[in-house]
């Protein structure tokens, strides 16, 4: 087992919070939706969605499911800190024997910062993992999870997949993970509900249609200080991801590249709207110019929808083993939903890309 306090500097490191705090919200993110609970910032019409008649409200999920929630953090951080891993990287298999099997008997054993005011006491620990209703209602979180892992992957078996290929990538199976899971289902929002990213991305498109609209339309005439923002940013946006080098023997962009060119988009705007010069295209701006609110929605809604997968999967590569494939670690730990939001993000900002570079160059052929 390894070093408590070395253990819990690692993952305060990795995550910026302590491994209790983590492995809620990871945690968290598995209940969510296998309960079908509507937790988003902007929720949509009360009652039940069409069937999930049995989805819980705020109260319900409160009393009922974050207890579960608790349990399955407490068993990530035992089983994370017995096998010397981040709590995220605690592969999801492993965790029934800790939530109802083997290793339950010691979940209420040691301690664990949890980041609140009072500690929580070996006793306290008991009583969360006393409730047999609740061990139970935990392992179902975990079969159910396990069991649309295993479809997910038969039903993509067969599907063409564009990601550059690793000669070296065999048939290696590919670890589950807490951190892998919560990333896909986060991704592909619950059932009935469509994921959060997707409004985001509607807002971009909404806003880049009436930038074009406006262009094309004779209606907006874009002035000198938009061509000169829309010149330096059409660099920016028609430049191949390049960041993290991939291995020489393979070919970009990598998935994860892909990923990580968003957040460098949005801070990409933030420093040029920084500018006096093109101040008037940021939040301080004004609000009614179609480019600022075009390149504001994609940069600011978007891509910064990917910021918080982004920052998770470059602390991933840059722990990634130097013999392991790169196909095989983009296919752990870039599921299918994962990619499917980075298509989106990528294809409204080609769209806005396209719009850039002819507000630059009035009258050139692409």
């Amino acid at each position: 087992m390894a070093d408590g306090q070395d253990w819990e500097q690692r993952n305060r490191a990795a995550y910026g919070t302590v491994a209790w705090r983590r492995a809620v919200l990871t945690c968290g993110a598995l209940v969510v939706w296998h309960t079908g609970y509507d937790n988003r910032t902007a929720p949509g019409p009360p009652g039940p969605r069409p069937g999930r008649p049995d989805a819980p409200d705020g109260a319900r999920f409160t009393s009922r499911w974050m207890p579960v929630v608790a349990l399955l953090a407490l068993a990530a951080c035992r089983a994370a800190r017995e096998a010397d891993v981040l709590v995220d990287d605690v592969e999801l298999p492993a965790l029934a024997g800790w939530v109802d099997g083997a290793h339950t008997g010691r979940l209420h054993q040691g301690p664990l910062e949890t980041g609140e005011p009072r500690g929580r006491t070996a006793e306290g620990w008991l009583d969360l993992v006393g409730d047999e209703n609740r061990r139970r209602r935990a392992r179902d979180v975990l079969d159910a999870h396990i069991e649309s892992h295993i479809e997910s992957h038969i039903e993509a078996h067969d599907a063409h997949d564009a990601e550059p290929r690793d000669p070296r990538d065999g048939t290696d199976p590919v670890p589950l993970t807490i951190g892998d899971r919560a990333r896909a289902v986060r991704a592909s929002g619950i059932a009935d509900l469509e994921p959060e990213w997707a409004g985001d991305v509607a807002f971009a498109r909404a806003r880049t249609d009436r930038l074009a609209a406006a262009l094309s339309g004779g209606l907006w005439r874009p002035g000198r200080p938009h061509r000169a923002f829309a010149g330096i940013l059409h660099g920016t946006l028609a430049a191949a991801p390049d960041y993290p080098s991939p291995p020489e023997t393979l070919p970009g962009p990598l998935w994860v590249q892909r990923v990580l060119r968003m957040p460098h988009i949005t801070s990409t705007v933030l420093t040029l709207t920084d500018l006096p010069e093109f101040a008037m295209f940021g939040p301080k701006g004004d609000t009614g110019d179609p480019l600022g609110d075009a390149v504001g929605a994609v940069a600011h809604h978007a891509a910064h929808s990917l910021a918080k997968p982004a920052a998770d999967l470059e602390q991933l590569w840059t722990a990634r083993p130097a013999d392991q494939p790169v196909s095989l670690w983009e296919r752990a730990h870039l599921p299918p939903p994962v990619r499917e939001q980075i298509l989106a993000v990528e294809s409204v900002t080609q769209e806005l890309s396209t719009l850039l570079f002819e507000i630059a160059h009035p009258g050139a052929e692409r």
